[in-house]
């Protein structure tokens, strides 16, 4: 009767340990799966959601809908950027992504400014006509550069550029 309790008592040692091992597995193999799906600079994103419940979408930055380029991953943003901070494994890990956003933007692209609490968006130049918030890019320069004809700058130090906004319609 000894050594069937010692057996018993082993078989059930071994379950634990190979339970604690996949959990373990589980725990911190989901944490790297989610790290490697945090955005990298030099990607792109779409927003949705509010400011107080924002959700991105990866896309190519090509893409017509094409808002924000990933500028940085380091935090502190140029007051021209959004600031997007996300979590990145599991929710108790701590771990966040600290991410500044800049305007993917071309001349002759308009974006909805949106407001406090909505992101902006990539909208056609004629919605402008009865929406204020839609404006156009007028030029594309550097930091520093002025715009001409009465365009509002939106200047980029950090990233060193320029955008030179006016109204869409």
């Amino acid at each position: 009767m000894g050594k069937s309790l010692l057996l018993k008592l082993g078989s059930v040692g071994v379950a634990v340990i190979v339970m604690a091992v996949i959990g373990g597995i589980k725990y911190f193999g989901t944490e790297k799966i989610e790290q490697a799906k945090a955005p990298d600079v030099g990607e792109c994103l779409v927003m949705t959601g509010s400011s107080f419940d924002a959700d991105h979408k990866e896309v190519d930055c090509g893409d017509a809908e094409a808002v924000y380029k990933i500028v940085s991953d380091k935090g502190s943003c140029d007051d021209a950027e959004l600031n997007y901070t996300i979590s990145v494994g599991r929710v108790d890990s701590g771990n966040v992504a600290d991410l500044c956003l800049a305007l993917n933007a071309a001349k002759g692209d308009c974006f909805d400014l949106g407001g406090m609490s909505t992101p902006a968006t990539k909208v056609a130049c004629t919605e402008g006509a009865s929406n204020t918030s839609v404006v156009k890019v007028v030029s594309v320069g550097k930091a520093g550069e002025q715009c001409a004809n009465g365009s509002q700058p939106l200047e980029n130090k950090k990233q060193k550029t320029l955008l030179c906004l006016g109204p869409a319609a």
